[in-house]
């Protein structure tokens, strides 16, 4: 249920993907599984837990030899997955993940289709 004043609608559509990841807090490094992306935001499992506000960074491979890494800022955190948004990411590595995007959101329109 969304807390009184907020909306429970996505301004971006998400896609359903299990690549891997890392995210580092500057003093620690954790594994973590990205359970779907938009091009806002990403929401992974983790060990941890982290407070909402708190900025880390996220290295993920999207798929072999694809390679992004984002700082990314917690929105939500809790034992069911950490809800982030993308704050910063360098053209090279905004470009490779809108290119993945572009090609997983045409696959899954042709399944669809």
């Amino acid at each position: 249920m969304a807390a009184s004043g907020t909306s429970n609608l996505r301004r971006a559509p998400r896609f359903v993907v299990t690549p891997k990841g890392e995210l580092s807090d500057g003093t620690k490094t954790m594994r973590a599984l990205i359970q779907d992306v938009s091009d806002t935001g990403v929401l992974l499992v983790c060990s941890k837990e982290f407070a909402p506000g708190q900025v880390l960074t996220l290295s993920m491979q999207l798929s072999p030899g694809t390679f992004v890494v984002c700082e990314i800022e917690v929105r939500h955190s809790n034992d069911m997955g950490t809800g982030a948004r993308i704050v910063s990411m360098d053209d090279k590595n905004r470009q490779a993940y809108e290119r993945y995007l572009q090609e997983y959101f045409s696959q899954q329109l042709s399944k669809s289709g």
